[in-house]
């Protein structure tokens, strides 16, 4: 399995910071890390550097006798065949 330490010198280009603050994340990153419009980030200062870090949520475990909803199978069509 994959772990964040095995892309951890990975680079992906420059990002410059527009006029308004903004900074776009490089689109190979962007999904490379499913990435999608609304991801919220923690801003945190490392001495002079700063990371985004990304809190996911907590993993359930689903039993057969429990009801799956809908968002259990969100993510199945990627997983599963790579997004074709």
């Amino acid at each position: 399995m994959s772990t964040s330490e095995d892309h951890a010198d990975e680079e992906y280009g420059t990002a410059r910071l527009n006029h308004r603050g903004r900074l776009t994340i490089p689109k190979e990153l962007r999904d490379d890390l499913n990435l999608e419009d609304g991801t919220e980030f923690r801003v945190v200062r490392d001495g002079g550097d700063i990371r985004l870090v990304r809190d996911l949520p907590e993993l359930e475990t689903l039993t057969r006798d429990e009801e799956w909803g809908e968002e259990a199978f969100r993510d199945a069509g990627d997983a599963t065949f790579g997004g074709r």
